[in-house]
């Protein structure tokens, strides 16, 4: 991949362990945030980035940031690893010499948090496949995780834990088509108070239950007006997701409402 600028062979790749694309990304960042005005930024695939470029990306933007009177810029990235990955770009960094302790990888701190996968999986089998058992591991994740994790925010000065959980996205079947509503708002109680942040996969206050995911071509049905899912019949009625669905009334979108009151 370095030598060749590809990711998975195909994909052009930017060499984001070079200082001199370090600083043009730098520069195009807080271009971007000049420009838009944007709060944060959700970091697709981060994994897929060399540490040295988060250790000098991220404080260069929060410092950018703060001069546009953003003292809390947010970055969170997509943590579709394990959490001994994902420890090494959570704040100050962890590897595996430093659970446990008062130590960290060199440089400043990096990602707030992001999205974890680890919690996802052990409720999306618990409950697709009936095991109730594999909900046991949610607990268990989380006190392995507190180890590992750095959650120390300096501009607040205080310890915060911001993962974001979830019960459906993109890449995966929505659960209430696998298993039923009821087990989808079982799924929404737990990520409202399990700690981090609630993450709400758009459509889901809607019961869109179109089948497959966005690999497929599914899963991402608009809230707005579309005639596109007027052919993919999923109910007697039709498919959920034909119409205007920017719908405060429907059950679901209550349901979170009171979730979240």
């Amino acid at each position: 991949e370095i030598n060749m600028g590809k990711i998975y062979g195909t994909m052009d790749d930017l060499r984001l362990e070079n200082p001199r694309v370090q600083q043009k990304y730098i520069a195009m960042t807080k271009a971007l945030i000049a420009s838009t005005d944007v709060d944060g930024f959700r970091v697709d695939t981060p994994m897929q980035v060399p540490l040295a470029f988060f250790k000098a990306w991220a404080p260069a933007v929060r410092e950018f940031a703060k001069t546009l009177g953003k003292d809390r810029f947010a970055m969170f990235g997509e943590f579709f690893v394990k959490p001994e990955r994902y420890a090494t770009m959570t704040g100050r960094g962890r590897d595996n010499t430093m659970y446990g302790k008062e130590q960290f990888i060199e440089g400043g701190s990096t990602l707030k948090g992001g999205i974890v996968y680890s919690y996802y999986w052990y409720t999306f089998t618990a409950m697709v496949y009936e095991r109730p058992a594999l909900a046991d591991g949610l607990p268990l994740a989380y006190n392995k995780e507190g180890a590992m994790l750095d959650t120390f925010d300096p501009s607040t000065n205080r310890t915060e834990y911001a993962m974001w959980n979830f019960c459906n996205n993109h890449d995966n079947w929505r659960l209430q088509v696998m298993t039923g509503n009821a087990q989808m708002r079982m799924c929404l109680t737990v990520i409202t108070f399990w700690p981090g942040v609630p993450l709400h996969y758009a459509g889901d206050e809607q019961d869109f239950n179109s089948p497959g995911s966005a690999l497929d071509g599914w899963a991402r049905e608009e809230l707005g007006v579309s005639l596109a899912w007027r052919a993919v019949r999923t109910t007697p009625d039709g498919n959920p997701a034909d119409g205007d669905n920017f719908d405060m009334t429907s059950k679901s979108y209550r349901y979170i409402q009171r979730l979240n009151a």
